[in-house]
């Protein structure tokens, strides 16, 4: 087929794809993060009315805005979304910021251009935003299910993809022999078409999982998980008052981060269920073996924050010991013969400061760092770090 017929092809299935997950999300009254993927669909929509406009002839190069700004918004929706959905802030302000740029450039060479002007700086801005959104579906509550890392490597793919397309156009020009087989608007068309079909049934089933069939730590019963301790937003609001506090006293404070070790290979091995009762059995160790008023905070499934009230670094270490050695003493439940094991990070007010963002970050990053070395073990982040 012909190129346009490709694009016409690819068109029309970003708009059956689009409209299908906005109506559901729609009439199911969806989370932040399916309205944000909404976004990203009726973006894709736009795309396909713009180009499809811009093709009908050159006067009609207000097409190409719509088309460009709309590739933007289209990746940069996914990666917002996928932020939403491990319970991050979302920072949608950034891609109106590089849609606003985007479109700027679209203006100054659209008209009376011959529509390649704008093509490498949209094409630029939306493999950065592939390759943000690709890490994002890598990690946190998206990298423990196995649709969000099939989100993870389409959007890889379309990073990878475009990026070589930028490469090619710099280096070899549009009207290029080679660029037009490999990168133009046909071979863009048929990627495009494989990656939202994929795209689009990965989103689907996470959304449905969500709505329906959450592990235990996703759900909420007021200010506590359903395993029992607080919710990240409730966390989040009574650590930053007892830091507050501590600071104009000057008394000393820890965050611990513990993050359950192969969670994903037990909800694979044992099922769902054998994941919740680790989840459960793990919150309920945390609350049996740490300091009695320290704050337990369940931002995501498997991750679980506390602060503690210390007098050094050492006590610190030792506390989160304590909890290391609790943790491994009794199997999951009397059905599933599984010990658990955890990688604990430590970061205190004495080398961070008194910024909850500081100290949750500090141990954020380090607990990713001991899991890519095998997890099950305590590191402690010194200020250095």
């Amino acid at each position: 087929m012909d190129s346009t017929t490709l694009f016409i092809v690819s068109a029309l299935i970003v708009v059956l794809c689009g409209v299908s997950f906005i109506l559901n999300t729609a009439l199911n009254r969806n989370d932040a993060a399916g309205k944000l993927w909404s976004l990203a669909f009726i973006a894709g929509i736009a795309v396909a009315f713009g180009y499809g406009v811009a093709i009908i002839g050159a006067s009609n190069w207000w097409g190409l805005l719509v088309g460009n700004v709309g590739l933007v918004v289209l990746s940069g929706a996914f990666w917002s979304g996928s932020r939403l959905y491990n319970s991050r802030e979302s920072l949608l302000w950034t891609v109106g910021a590089a849609g606003a740029v985007v479109a700027i450039w679209t203006l100054v060479t659209a008209p009376g251009g011959d529509g390649w002007g704008a093509s490498g700086v949209t094409w630029a801005a939306m493999a950065a935003f592939g390759a943000l959104g690709g890490s994002e579906a890598l990690r946190g509550r998206l990298g423990r299910n196995i649709n969000g890392r099939i989100l993870g490597l389409s959007l890889w793919i379309v990073t990878v993809y475009t990026s070589a397309r930028v490469v090619a156009l710099v280096a070899l020009g549009h009207d290029h022999p080679d660029f037009s087989r490999f990168f133009g608007t046909g071979s863009a068309s048929i990627v495009n078409m494989s990656l939202i079909v994929v795209g689009s049934i990965a989103i689907s089933i996470l959304r449905a999982e969500k709505l329906g069939n959450n592990a235990v730590g996703d759900f909420t019963d007021g200010i506590h998980s359903a395993a029992g301790v607080m919710t990240s937003g409730a966390f989040v609001q009574a650590a930053t008052d007892h830091i507050e506090r501590a600071d104009r006293w000057q008394l000393g404070l820890a965050v611990i981060g513990a993050d359950i070790d192969n969670l994903p290979e037990i909800n694979t091995a044992f099922g769902r269920a054998a994941g919740d009762a680790a989840i459960a059995r793990f919150a309920q160790t945390l609350r049996y073996s740490a300091p009695v008023m320290a704050l337990i905070g369940h931002p995501a499934a498997g991750s679980f924050l506390i602060l503690v009230s210390v007098s050094s670094a050492t006590e610190a270490r030792s506390i989160t010991e304590r909890i290391q050695t609790a943790l491994v003493d009794e199997p999951v439940t009397d059905s599933y013969r599984i010990r658990l094991t955890a990688s604990f990070a430590i970061a205190d007010t004495f080398d961070h400061g008194y910024e909850l963002g500081v100290l949750t970050s500090a141990v954020t990053e380090a607990i990713r760092t001991l899991k890519r070395g095998g997890g099950n073990d305590i590191t402690v982040v010194s200020e250095a770090a």
